[in-house]
């Protein structure tokens, strides 16, 4: 991240700890108010005259369909069909804009590297210029803002995340230009780690080393939530996703859980009363006492087929 910025942060009482996390140790309490710095995603730019071409062929999303006031939640998949990133696009000019998990930043870019061959298209890693922050705020708060409202929709860098609020991308200058006028507004600042707990308590599964590569896009909801196109074209792994969305749903799906915060999980597993693993913790995330999981499994432990051997409640 840029060294601006940190040192923006590090004057609000930030602490940054390891797995990139930022805490305050005077943070705000409600989850209805709120900013919130998201170290844990990083930004690829893609330019050159070929790139909406080669995102085309490699997203599962339909890059035509982008304009400068949507976005879309996709997947970036091998010739499998499984995920190897999911991510948030968007436009700007004749830029495109890659928001994707801090962790898989350099698998993503060294696999889209592979691809360009001899097209004109540059990736840049474009963290030092841009930074990622979480909004939410009441709309007395917010009233001078011409705040996107559909989700995706894109409006004065401000990303409309479905039961979340908004995600924030600008540039260095702009970033801390907008955080000082809304602590100014009573809009205060809380940990990134809270943001996981929205993030995840949204459905959004932003995955990581341990789970990428391992699922394909209908399992993780990107069909729910607009982020496949079924009749845009080929692109990498789109054989194994059209063939499932055509043939049947997936036997598998993304699930939102709740347990008590001390309860662990061996190798991310879940497994019945009889010992059995029968779903895969992909993310979770402690506030107060609870611990919110996104995990994927058969739809037939869903419908009680095979109770938890844990007190694990199924949300939505």
């Amino acid at each position: 991240m840029n060294s601006n910025w940190l040192d923006f942060l590090s004057f609000q009482g930030a602490t940054f700890l390891e797995n990139d996390k930022i805490q305050f140790s005077e943070a705000n309490k409600s989850l209805t108010s709120a900013l919130y710095p998201i170290p844990q995603l990083s930004i690829l730019k893609i330019t050159g005259s070929d790139s909406l071409t080669f995102l085309q062929g490699q997203l599962t999303c339909n890059v035509k369909d982008l304009k400068e006031d949507n976005s879309f939640f996709a997947a970036f998949c091998n010739a499998k069909g499984r995920t190897i990133s999911t991510l948030l696009i968007f436009k700007q000019a004749e830029s495109f804009f890659l928001v994707l998990p801090t962790a898989l930043k350099t698998k993503v870019q060294k696999k889209l590297q592979m691809y360009i061959l001899r097209s004109d298209v540059q990736l840049i890693d474009a963290n030092d210029d841009y930074c990622i922050s979480g909004l939410q705020g009441s709309t007395e708060q917010l009233n001078d803002i011409n705040l996107p409202i559909d989700d995706f929709a894109r409006a004065n860098e401000l990303i409309k995340l479905p039961n979340v609020g908004y995600l924030m991308i600008a540039t260095v200058e702009n970033s801390i230009k907008h955080w000082s006028e809304y602590l100014k507004k009573g809009v205060f600042f809380q940990s990134s780690s809270v943001w996981n707990y929205l993030a995840i308590s949204a459905g959004l599964a932003w995955l990581d080393d341990d789970s990428s590569e391992i699922y394909i896009p209908q399992m993780l909801n990107l069909d729910k939530l607009g982020g496949i196109s079924f009749d845009k074209g080929c692109y990498t792994g789109q054989e194994v996703i059209a063939r499932t969305h055509y043939l049947g749903k997936a036997k598998r799906g993304l699930f939102i859980a709740e347990c008590a915060a001390n309860v662990i999980f061996e190798d991310a597993n879940i497994n019945n009363n009889q010992g059995e693993s029968v779903a895969k913790v992909i993310k979770s995330e402690n506030f107060m006492d609870k611990q919110r999981l996104l995990i994927v499994m058969s739809m037939a432990v869903n419908e009680g087929n095979s109770p938890f051997e844990k007190e694990i409640k199924i949300i939505a």
